[in-house]
């Protein structure tokens, strides 16, 4: 009688049975949907941070050259075409600064793969969408750029920026 328990006991816990596999699909399948969820919300704000860094570093750049050149140098918004080109020179003679940095033939474009999610959308220096900085570093008119729901606003004369 001891054989035939035996026998049965092995017999019956063999294996999975179907709502048991059908229970650990769908739980593997909700954890997947709450990762892919996060993971995307996750990539949104990073992309939108990278923006912001471009952004401001490029406005510390185009300061410090400004002043190290002695030279007007202006950054000139596009929200349109989402980007933005750096022009060396004063108000009427203009010339493109083609090797800046992460630009291509001086236009730096936000509409790219690393910054998909991010938005251009409002730019108002005094009534212009050009941020100028003068020979001497310091900024022709304040003002502020708005990057989805951040703004980065630019202080008069000094051009420090800060984000909100």
């Amino acid at each position: 009688m001891d054989k035939i328990k035996r026998n049965s006991t092995v017999l019956t816990s063999s294996g999975f049975s179907l709502v048991e596999l059908i229970v650990v699909i769908v739980l593997i399948g909700i954890f997947a949907s709450i990762a892919m969820t996060r993971t995307r919300t996750g990539l949104s704000t990073i992309r939108e941070q990278i923006a912001i860094d471009q952004v401001t570093s490029d406005i510390d750049l185009v300061r410090s050259m400004a002043f190290g050149r002695h030279d007007t140098i202006t950054i000139v918004f596009s929200t349109s075409q989402e980007s933005y080109a750096i022009f060396n020179g004063p108000d009427g003679s203009r010339l493109s600064i083609e090797d800046f940095p992460n630009s291509d033939n001086g236009t730096i474009s936000l509409d790219n793969s690393t910054m998909r999610d991010v938005d251009l959308q409002s730019v108002n220096f005094n009534g212009s969408s050009e941020l100028q900085f003068l020979p001497l570093g310091d900024v022709k008119a304040g003002g502020s750029l708005a990057l989805n729901d951040n703004t980065i606003t630019i202080q008069p004369v000094t051009g420090r920026w800060s984000v909100n």
